[in-house]
């Protein structure tokens, strides 16, 4: 037996006509049973921030920032039997972004 969810939010806000913000939240866990399937059980969660500014039509500056979770060991073990990574009880940060991005049209 095998038991997959994923659970997806986002939000969006607009301060002002220029500014926005936006965040996206995800948890995917997968449960197994060893009887049933040679899957490992994980779990994972990710947070994804983004700050937009519009200058004007074409123009604008993005900041964003990107964290993800996962119940893998801290040491990254790969296991001894080829099941891929070792996994744990507790989340660990194993992927952290910061992004900045800056688009403008010229004009003629």
């Amino acid at each position: 037996m095998v038991n997959s969810d994923i659970i997806r939010s986002k939000w969006n806000y607009q301060f002002t006509r220029e500014f926005s913000l936006r965040l996206i939240a995800q948890y995917n866990g997968l449960l197994t049973n060893p009887t049933y399937s040679s899957l490992q059980t994980t779990k994972n969660m990710n947070f994804d921030v983004l700050f937009t500014y519009f200058l004007h039509p074409g123009t604008a500056v993005y900041v964003g920032y990107n964290s993800n979770l996962e119940n893998v060991d801290p040491a990254l073990c790969c296991d001894p039997n080829g099941g891929g990574l070792l996994r744990s009880n507790h989340l660990t940060n194993d992927g952290r972004q910061l992004f900045v991005k800056i688009s403008y049209l010229f004009r003629r």
